[in-house]
């Protein structure tokens, strides 16, 4: 008489345990990329893990444009790597003369206005090289500034700076007049995010 023995069988699924590397590694890269720019640094580090989980990957060849001047938005764009130019037509409804106002390396940022405002598109961005961009929709952001309505304080503040410079660099103002047109925007910005989302 042969006793019954229970018997395990263990199978490995090499493949699954390459794509559950894989998911991990892409996941710790974009918390990275979200840690390396000012932007996100109001933000804590499960914030950052859950903002990760919400950015879509969007690959550019030189030449793509992921956004046009004048387009409605509810995003920000983060430049992984690669590189864009931005530009901003000379005359209003004339796409065809257009200035040049950056260039931006990864890793970086562009149109967080959309995101945090809804504010169209201010510029046109083009790729310049093969780029990584990833793509933040206002859904995707919601939930983390609904939780904390103070982020907007921070956000307004690091976005307010950034158009000072940018406004700087345009016109050549000094030191003095860029931080009072930061002290300005803060204002605005923490009202518009607010009245965006609203907090």
């Amino acid at each position: 008489m042969e006793i019954p023995i229970p018997r395990n069988e263990l199978f490995i699924n090499p493949a699954g345990d390459v794509r559950a590397k894989a998911a991990t590694r892409e996941r710790d890269a974009r918390i990275a990329l979200l840690k390396s720019l000012e932007l996100f640094a109001p933000l804590t580090d499960p914030e950052r893990t859950a903002l990760a989980a919400e950015l879509q990957p969007l690959p550019f060849v030189a030449g793509d444009v992921p956004t046009r001047q004048g387009e409605t938005a509810d995003s920000l764009y983060i430049l992984a790597r690669g590189q864009v130019g931005i530009f901003r037509n000379a005359t209003e409804g004339d796409a065809t003369a257009r200035q040049r106002l950056a260039t931006l390396n990864g890793p970086n940022y562009f149109g967080e206005m959309g995101l945090l405002t809804g504010q169209p598109r201010t510029a046109t961005i083009v790729a310049e090289s093969e780029v990584l961009c990833y793509r933040l929709d206002k859904a995707g952001f919601e939930a983390i500034i609904r939780a904390r309505p103070d982020l907007a304080q921070s956000l307004s503040q690091t976005v307010a700076e950034r158009q000072a410079a940018n406004d700087a660099t345009l016109a050549s103002l000094s030191k003095e007049a860029r931080a009072r047109a930061t002290g300005t925007r803060v204002n605005e910005l923490v009202r518009r995010i607010q009245q965006f989302f609203g907090l």
